[in-house]
Formats: structure tokens, C-alpha cells, sequence
């Protein structure tokens, strides 16, 4: 296996591709939040043109509902927040560690769950973002008060409660940045980082499978190992492998509790299915009860990635970010957990199209964009692929709380009733929009009568 590549020309083109990674991911949350939860035909009704924009003057108007007024147009989710969670570790730890030690330290799952435990309770504190939209399988298990004891065991309990079928999509929808974190370490232990720090919320073998696909492919395109679609089916077949060869993983509790079920919960066919599926349509991603599952994100963020590599070759000659607004716009009009499906997809699509294919446009109305650009400079600098002395500083932002004092519970009220406030003041200024619609109405009518 070679080393990382030191020509400066691969090293921006890495660089591209890490920043494809965090931004297109994040993009895709910000884009799915205008369909997230909403059946097919909901999506086509809601937003008939089937296109978004994120930038004045056109900005795309959210669907008015209670779930998309607890944001503004142009924000991220959950599911960017807790991926920038591994990412800010990552960037303490590696601060902390690297006067004694100057190799990367390998991401610590005991700190990610104690931000975990922090962004659930406080947000996420280094931009005082609430946290909005908590998967059920992570606040069983981050807010149990002996959690931070073995955030596995806690997780184990949970799966165990549900009997043993929970397979969330929380875990895979965060672990892009450790595909980047791992970037100078072996398949072998990529894997590994991703097992860790996925089953610190969801032991279940599809997620465990579903983190290290992805981790893995993101891994293999920033080195160019992953670099055509024969290559993105060889992982889908390591990454089985791998975890089917762990007995721990497939069979977390060790059989010692009886389920009511024996059927194994990792199988071959039903994994091949999702990753092999010809058409978002396959997927059924807005199949009720069943949009959270592990494998609908997983198999719609591998579709897309095979779509791309279909669409796109390795030099750029299409317009810049069509390829990426295309296939995820067709992605979330499919509706179910739009914007965890695009989450993945994007952060796969980022890695593979590179920083200067996402849709600038979209890149430019992100709010925070600024902050998490900085964020992954300092994350390529201390993986050696970018050169930058003052990147070497700690910052206080990336520490698990933010550098700041925790909360009180008078000011996480205030916080709970601000996003209460915001919901409140958007459905008045919709009831007083309607009632003006109306009087403008009447007048028109009365005087052509």
C-alpha cells in the first residue's frame, strides 16, 4: 500500500475531494431537510418544479409544516451536527496528542460519546445550534444515565429491548468524516474505526456493515484506490466480508437472551439488494414505518455514487455541480428520510466529484459553510495533506464543549422555548399571509361584481 502521495498537485486534488466529502454531505442534509418525511407524491406536490435554490433572491420556501419551521432555510440537521462531532474530536485529539505522539491518533469513541452526550443536552455548543430532530435509537441510548459508563453496553441494552431488529439509519448517516480521518490508516483499521464509533449508539450488524461501506469507499477515494464502479462492488463485498467474519458483530449479546426470532440479522441477499438496487424506485424510500432503515440510506447513497461514476469521469467536462444537484434532487423528491438518504449520498457523490463539482450555489447559501470549510482545512493540514503552521493552534471551539460553560437548566429552557417561539411566530405570519390572501380576494370579487 503506498503512503500518501506528498506531489503538491495530489494534494490538492485530496484536499478537493475531503472537502467534496464534508460540504456535499452536509448539503445533502441541508437540501433533503424541503422533503424529510414526506411521501413521493407529497414531494411532487409540494415542490412541483422539482428544483432548489438556496440563495436570494430565489430562495426555495420550506413546505409549511411544524417539523421544517423548527429550521431556516439554507440550515443542516441532526445528522450533520453529530458527523461534525467526530470531526471537531478529531481535531482536539489530535492536538492534544500529537506533542507525545506525532502519528494520527485513531478516533476515540469514549470523546464522541461524551459530545454525543453534550450536543444532545446542549446542542452543538461551537455554534450554538439546538439540537433539532433526535433519532429515537440515539436518545435511548445517549440519554440513559449510565451511558457514559460503556456507551456500547447502553447500546447493546437498547437493540436487545427492541428485539434485536432495530437497524437505524443514526450511525451511518455520521461516520463520512472517519472515511477522512482514516485516510493514512490500513482497510483493515478503517473498519475497525467505524465499528467503534458507530456501536457507541447502534450495535446492529447492518449498521455495523453500513458504516464500514461507506467509511471504506470515502477512504478509497481520497487515496485513488476506489476509482471506477468495479472497484465500489469489490468494496461492497469486503466490507460483508469483513464484518461477517466477526461473530461479536453479527451476534452482538452473544445469543445469550432469547430472541422470538432466529433468523440471522446480516444477510447476504438483502444487503446485495440495497447495494445493487438499479433505481431509487427499488429502494421504496418513503415505504412507511420502514423510511429510517439502515440499508434505504445506505443503497441510496450507493446508487447515486454508481450513477455518478456512470455519468462522470475522472476529468471534469460537464457544468460544475450538475452531476451532484441532479442525482440528489432526484434522490429526496423519492421523499422517506430525504435528508439522512442525501446526507450519505452526498458525502459519497463530494468524495468522488471533488469541492469544484458541488453546485456552488447551493455551497454559497449554506449557512455555517465558512466555519466548516476552516473546519476541514485544519483536518487536511493535520493529516499532512495541506501545509499550514497556524492550523497547529488549538482552537476552543473543537473541545467537547465548545470552550464554553455548560449550560444551565434555566438557559436550556430558554433554549427548548426559542425553537418553540420560532415554530409559533412562523405559523402566525402563515395564518396572517392566508388571512390577507383572503381580504385581497374578497376585494377583488366585490368590486367585479
Amino acid at each position: 500500500m503506498p503512503d500518501q502521495p506528498t506531489h503538491p498537485f495530489i494534494n490538492v486534488t485530496t484536499h478537493s475531494k475531503i472537502l467534496g466529502t464534508f460540504l456535499g454531505s452536509a448539503l445533502g442534509d441541508t437540501i433533503g431537510l424541503y422533503t424529510e418525511f414526506l411521501p413521493r407524491t407529497e414531494c411532487l406536490r409540494s415542490y412541483p418544479p422539482g428544483m432548489f435554490s438556496l440563495t436570494e433572491p430565489n430562495i426555495t420556501p420550506f413546505r409549511a409544516d411544524t417539523h421544517r419551521d423548527k429550521f431556516d432555510e439554507g440550515s443542516w440537521t441532526d445528522d450533520t451536527d453529530q458527523s461534525i462531532l467526530l470531526l471537531l474530536s478529531f481535531l482536539h485529539q489530535s492536538i492534544k496528542k500529537n506533542a507525545h505522539n506525532p502519528s494520527q491518533p485513531s478516533p476515540d469513541p469514549r470523546d464522541i460519546a461524551h459530545r454525543l452526550r453534550i450536543w444532545i443536552t446542549q446542542g452543538l455548543r461551537a455554534l450554538e445550534r439546538p439540537p433539532l430532530g433526535i433519532g429515537r435509537t440515539t436518545s435511548l441510548t445517549v440519554c440513559h444515565p449510565s451511558y457514559l459508563d460503556d456507551p456500547a453496553a447502553r447500546a447493546l441494552q437498547v437493540w436487545v429491548n427492541g428485539n434485536r431488529d432495530v437497524a437505524a439509519n443514526g450511525s451511518v448517516m455520521r461516520t463520512h468524516p472517519l472515511g477522512v480521518i482514516c485516510l493514512n490508516s490500513s482497510l483493515e483499521e478503517t473498519f475497525r474505526a467505524a465499528t467503534e464509533v458507530g456501536r457507541i449508539t447502534h450495535v446492529d450488524p447492518r449498521c455495523v456493515v453500513a458504516c464500514c461501506l461507506v467509511t471504506g469507499l470515502i477512504r478509497g477515494m481520497l487515496r485513488g484506490e476506489v476509482t471506477e464502479e468495479e472497484h465500489l462492488d469489490e468494496m461492497i463485498q469486503t466490507a460483508y466480508e469483513w464484518v461477517a467474519s466477526k461473530p461479536e458483530l453479527c451476534d452482538p449479546d452473544g445469543g445469550m437472551e432469547a430472541s422470538t426470532s432466529t433468523e440471522p440479522r446480516l444477510k447476504l441477499d438483502e444487503y446485495r439488494a440495497h447495494c445493487h438496487a438499479k433505481s431509487f424506485a427499488d429502494l421504496k424510500l418513503d415505504e412507511a414505518q420502514k423510511i429510517g432503515y439502515v440499508y434505504k440510506a445506505l443503497g441510496a447513497g450507493v446508487l447515486c455514487l454508481r450513477l455518478a461514476m456512470r455519468r462522470k469521469p475522472l476529468v471534469s467536462t460537464s457544468t460544475h455541480g450538475e452531476v451532484f444537484e441532479t442525482l440528489v434532487t432526484e434522490l429526496i423528491m423519492e421523499g422517506g428520510d430525504a435528508d439522512t438518504n442525501a446526507c450519505v449520498a452526498g458525502a459519497l457523490l463530494g468524495a468522488w466529484l471533488g469541492y469544484e463539482e458541488l453546485p456552488q450555489a447551493w455551497v454559497k447559501g449554506m449557512k455555517d459553510v465558512k466555519w466548516l470549510v476552516r473546519k476541514t482545512e485544519r483536518a487536511s493540514v493535520r493529516l499532512g495533506v495541506l501545509c499550514d503552521p497556524t492550523a497547529q493552534d488549538e482552537a476552543e471551539d473543537e473541545k467537547p464543549d465548545g470552550g464554553k460553560p455548560e449550560m444551565s437548566k434555566s438557559e436550556t429552557d430558554e433554549m427548548e422555548k426559542a425553537v418553540l417561539t420560532k415554530i409559533l411566530e412562523k405559523q402566525q405570519k402563515r395564518r396572517e399571509d392566508e388571512e390577507r390572501a383572503k381580504s385581497r380576494k374578497g376585494a377583488l370579487f366585490r368590486l367585479f361584481k
